[in-house]
């Protein structure tokens, strides 16, 4: 029962890295789209213009 038990906790643990290293990887991703929209609504509303 112990080695069944500790095999559930390593797979647990296994499980739960690969969901925090798939976000960290995709937060790259989605903080770049979020860039995006709001540049896009930014040139929208200027006209594609910077002001100083």
């Amino acid at each position: 029962m112990k080695k069944h038990t500790s095999q559930m906790v390593l797979t647990y643990a296994v499980l739960i890295a690969f969901v925090i290293v798939a976000l960290i990887i995709m937060s790259t991703y989605i903080q770049r789209r979020v860039q995006g929209v709001y540049q896009s609504a930014g040139d929208a509303i200027g006209e594609g213009e910077q002001k100083d």
